[in-house]
């Protein structure tokens, strides 16, 4: 848990009308640690998305290849085949495909990567993306829930 310490001096809102100067730097400060402290977990998420990401490809390496040359050899639909509805259903960032029930920005960020690199590394090109509207809005509300899990008021 990542303890943040509840001060209501820096905002207008909560800050009572006698506030000093220092009380309002302290509550400016504390806001600005939380935030960093919180930040710094959600930075360790994202790289370990990013270390782990296309897990399958390495897991499943040979049902990825059959699947992979059955494509460029057979004309088979790749999307159809056992490794990619695996990929799918085990990699988070595959938001259009299976978006997970818990998604976050964290999931969003990864595809976004994800679909940017592969553009650019394959092709020279990057596709438009689009994501759903209502799954941006969920990954939003996830990731609040998210942090809100992560910390501890005190």
């Amino acid at each position: 848990m990542i303890p943040i310490y509840k001060n209501q001096n820096g905002d207008t809102r909560t800050a009572p009308k006698d506030v000093t100067f220092e009380e309002f730097q302290e509550a400016n400060d504390m806001h600005i640690e939380d935030v960093s402290s919180v930040m710094y977990e959600l930075s360790k998420m994202i790289n370990a998305a990013g270390v782990h990401h296309d897990c399958t490809k390495k897991s499943q390496e040979r049902m990825f290849y059959k699947d992979f040359k059955s494509t460029i050899e057979n004309g088979t639909d790749f999307v159809n085949g056992e490794w990619y509805k695996l990929h799918v259903m085990a990699e988070r960032h595959h938001l259009l495909s299976n978006c997970p029930d818990d998604v976050n920005l964290i999931d969003v960020l990864e595809m976004i990567a994800d679909c940017t690199c592969a553009g650019l590394a394959r092709s020279g090109e990057v596709r438009e993306l689009e994501i759903n509207n209502d799954i941006l809005q969920k990954a939003v509300k996830n990731t609040v829930d998210l942090i809100k899990s992560m910390v501890e008021v005190k």
